[in-house]
């Protein structure tokens, strides 16, 4: 009797910090489905168990019980990873064992009764190796409890899916796939193959049988795939069970043929002219496209009164490379268009051009944009962003609602939370006979010169009623989010007042940083780029999305047309919007030719353009190691650089560190013995990553960014988080007022570019809540203001910060280059509480000494000094044994 039995791994998801929703699904039809029994462990009866480990026992209550199973019964050298949703992981050993293989039993009760498991199949003790790709979720709202409490999952080496039961058969097509354009290779899941047959769509074109079952097996075609339809493999086991599957295009995107047929180095995208635009979409697997035209940019089904629906279709001819085009005649300025497409893979689907340079309300239709209509008065009195030394530069990150969302602000309520808030002047706070400026002007007045800002491009957010996100859910790359601007429903509004922004700021002499995020999508399931070309732009672990940046998908940089993308993008944003750089999210997914080629064609445009990015992944990546632009290659990085997290870390520990880790700021009940402490801020202070790169033009330092906590709410999380241990003294108020202000000084006064969360110049905090304030991507408004009172409750840290950034950016010795850097001496005390070090240009030397709060403190040879600058603010008298105090920061000078 033949059994029908089918699995396919199925995309394994994941919603994480900054991600917006993640909602991917596989695009195909046929899946397992999970039944909704959960067997009772307290009732199991003896089974066969080979594993080697104890029998499971028959008596458990309110237990996790993960049973795993390997056909090559092999598990000493596996374990779980296992965390609670939003909480730390830790790695568990299987325990014991039953007919299905080795048994991970753990109390329910130690993962904080959260509704969520995640799950990690991985190598014992290290991170070499794991069984699927990507992390998974075992949901408690559907792995229903038995009487007795326990929860059984079902995992099956090899298969993405997890089950709360036994299947009754596991044989199945793990991997189908086309090698070349005439290859097929299939691999059998639990099982071997003894026949197959090959169907394109849906009529049979091949068939075999093996004189002995084979686990994989490779079929040659007659003739050349065709990418415009679907392949599909129907597999007999030995045993009669029959197991089908699609079989998959992607490795084709990987081979040369493919690249010669259909790599395309034109320009794409709505072309316009004034008497004609010309319409050019990329989608080789299509077999006909429709430009749809329509006079409105709103959908009547987002509002009925300002909506319309009428438009116009016009055919798409496929040309060379797989290029749709047609060419429409009259001016088209101000009307908004979306392709109709229609593949083996979405039919008539509706999408968005991805090189869309305008949007209408909430990106639902690309815009035809005349940008000769968008320049504000005064646009074209500078050609380009002003050229500022990298290591000069001051960076001030915010989030474009942020400056204008507190009451505290005090601007325009209409432009509260826009962009043109962003540049209104004027603004001002008053508290008990004291005033202070707020927003633009407050900005201005600090000092920096430079202002990176959060994503600004089209996000997956609905722009009609807005809440709060942080933005890393791209939507349209090439578009500006419409929830910023005075009006979402006009595509200019938002074009016209971010240039105005970027006017007032170079006006104000401050370069303003984009924030990219072309590492991910909000979700990939419909998605123009997968519409257009399916799975060509995303990584796949199998026939899973792989999902290195921890949003569920990663982008493939890797492959021609998507690295093409990113160069147009890049350089499309730096020369309509003349914009001073960019910040790359999770650079390390991007590759290092991509990377190294966008940043060439930038400075084409603009030599004096600033890139940095975090060299650094959000999960595993099927990008080799080699190809990617993360930390340990940036000595290969040309043109551009990187967030020093190791210097951060050793100020604060942050980032991935325990809340309860002490860094050099926050220790002030120890000596600092740290080999890892103390080379992090020697290197740090002389431009370094340590394992990485010893050149400052590629060092970005920072103690803190809207990742993780604010200083405030960090030395908060530290005090909370060691209460209970001998010899804890909370800190005060003074003392977290010294520990930012000594944070940022060390950061300051070091080479490379600097870099600041907004706010931490008059001690923000996210609220008391710190499982919101360390991750507030989409918490309140309120949680993210900017509360421009608290400048006048800390009133005695702006004038300090004010100092250290004029001198970062005036002195020339913080602007040694790599081998003037490389020779500078940093020294540190006995005890480790104490750095000092000087630089020097060509007219004075500058010593700079930073204390923490631990013990006593050297004093220091100040002879002959001038002080430029006590944190402390105390009346020094600088000798050659200058005495010093904890948290305190002292800068003097000396002319050569």
């Amino acid at each position: 009797m033949k059994k029908k039995f089918l699995i396919l791994p199925l995309i394994a998801l994941m919603s994480l910090s900054a991600c917006g929703q993640t909602s991917d699904t596989s695009r195909t039809e046929s899946s397992t489905t999970k039944t909704s029994s959960n067997e009772d462990t307290s009732s199991v009866e003896e089974s066969k168990n080979t594993t080697g480990l104890p029998d499971l026992p028959t008596d458990l209550k309110d237990q996790l019980v993960i049973h795993y199973h390997r056909d090559d019964n092999e598990y000493s050298s596996w374990a779980l990873w296992l965390w609670p949703e939003g909480g730390a992981g830790s790695e568990y050993v299987a325990n014991y064992g039953d007919s299905v293989g080795a048994c991970f039993v753990y109390p329910l009760s130690t993962f904080n009764n959260a509704s969520k498991i995640g799950i990690i199949v991985k190598s014992k003790g290290s991170w070499d190796a794991k069984d699927v790709n990507g992390d998974r979720f075992i949901d408690l709202n559907q792995f229903a409890a038995d009487k007795s409490g326990n929860v059984n999952v079902y995992v099956y080496s090899g298969v993405s899916e997890l089950y709360d039961h036994e299947p009754e058969s596991m044989f199945a097509i793990q991997t189908a796939l086309f090698l070349s354009f005439t290859k097929v290779d299939v691999l059998c899941f639990s099982g071997n193959a003894k026949s197959y047959k090959l169907f394109a769509n849906g009529q049979q074109i091949k068939s075999g049988s093996f004189d002995t079952p084979k686990h994989e097996f490779q079929v040659d075609l007659d003739e050349k795939a065709d990418l415009s339809i679907i392949y599909t493999v129907e597999v007999t086991s030995a045993k009669d069970e029959v197991a089908t599957g699609s079989i998959s295009i992607q490795k084709l995107y990987d081979n040369a043929e493919f690249d010669s047929l259909y790599n395309y180095d034109g320009e794409l995208g709505a072309i316009y002219s004034s008497t004609s635009t010309t319409f050019k979409v990329w989608s080789p697997l299509s077999t006909q496209i429709k430009l749809r035209i329509y006079d409105s940019g709103t959908p009547t089904s987002v509002n009925t009164l300002k909506g319309n629906d009428a438009h116009q279709d016009y055919d798409m001819v496929k040309g060379e490379k797989g290029v749709f085009s047609t060419l429409v005649d009259g001016d088209l300025a101000g009307k908004y268009y979306t392709y109709i497409v229609t593949n083996a893979y979405y039919k008539e689907k509706e999408v968005v051009d991805p090189y869309a340079k305008g949007c209408g309300i909430n990106g639902l239709r690309g815009m035809i944009v005349d940008f000769s209509k968008t320049n504000p008065e005064g646009w074209d009195s500078f050609d380009k962003a002003k050229t500022i030394d990298r290591k000069a530069l001051t960076v001030y990150e915010t989030h474009i609602v942020d400056v204008t969302s507190s009451t505290t602000w005090n601007g325009k309520s209409e432009n509260a939370k826009k962009f043109l808030g962003l540049c209104e002047t004027g603004t001002t706070y008053s508290k008990d006979g004291k005033s202070v400026k707020t927003g633009f002007d407050h900005i201005k007045e600090l000092g920096v010169n430079a202002v990176q800002l959060q994503p600004i491009f089209d996000q997956a957010n609905d722009e009609v009623t807005p809440s709060f996100n942080w933005g890393y859910n791209p939507l349209n790359y090439n578009c500006l989010e419409g929830s910023y601007s005075s009006d979402a429903y006009d595509g200019y509004a938002r074009i016209k007042e971010f240039k105005k922004v970027v006017l007032d700021y170079q006006n104000a002499g401050i370069n303003v940083i984009m924030d990219v995020v072309y590492n991910h999508v909000n979700s990939v399931q419909g998605q123009n780029f997968d519409v257009l070309v399916p799975y060509y732009y995303f990584r796949y672990s199998g026939s899973e999305l792989s999902n290195g940046s921890g949003c569920g998908n990663e982008t493939a940089s890797d492959h021609y047309m998507f690295s093409k993308f990113m160069k147009d993008s890049a350089a499309f944003w730096l020369k309509e919007y003349k914009l001073g750089g960019f910040r790359f999210d999770l650079m390390g997914l991007h590759d290092l030719d991509t990377m190294n080629s966008l940043v060439s064609n930038l400075k084409e445009i603009n030599d004096g353009v600033v890139v940095y990015g975090e060299p650094w992944t959000g999960g595993s990546t099927p990008l080799s190691d080699a190809e990617s632009a993360k930390q340990s290659n940036s000595n290969k990085y040309q043109g551009y650089g990187q967030f020093n997290d190791q210097m951060r870390d050793a100020l604060i520990m942050s980032g991935m560190k325990g809340d309860d880790e002490a860094g050099f700021v926050t220790n002030k009940t120890s000596a600092i013995t740290s080999s890892s402490i103390l080379g992090s801020i020697r290197n740090g202070v002389v431009g370094s990553t340590y394992n990485a790169t010893n050149d400052p033009d590629k060092t970005l330092n920072y103690a803190s960014c809207h990742d993780n906590y604010t200083l405030f709410d960090r030395f908060t999380a530290f005090d909370k988080a060691n209460a209970k241990k001998d010899g804890h003294v909370d800190f005060t108020m003074e003392e977290k007022e010294k520990m930012n202000i000594l944070a940022n000084a060390m950061v300051f006064t070091s080479q490379g570019t600097s870099f600041m969360l907004a706010g931490e110049e008059f001690l923000r905090s996210k609220g008391s809540d710190l499982s919101i304030a360390k991750n507030s991507y989409n918490a309140s408004y309120k949680v993210n203001e900017l509360d421009y009172s608290l400048l006048i409750e800390h009133e005695e840290m702006m004038p300090i910060y004010q100092k250290l950034i004029n001198l970062k950016q005036t002195f020339a010795g913080l602007h040694l280059a790599k081998q003037e850097a490389s020779r500078i001496a940093v020294s540190a005390s006995a005890i480790g509480n104490q750095y000092s070090y000087s630089f020097e240009d060509e007219n004075y030397t500058y010593k700079f000494v930073h204390n923490n709060g631990y013990g006593e403190f050297d004093s220091v040879d100040l002879e002959g000094y001038t002080l430029y600058l006590d944190t402390l603010s105390q009346d020094k008298t600088l000798s050659a044994s200058t005495p010093m105090s904890a948290y305190e920061t002292v800068i003097a000078y000396k002319a050569k």
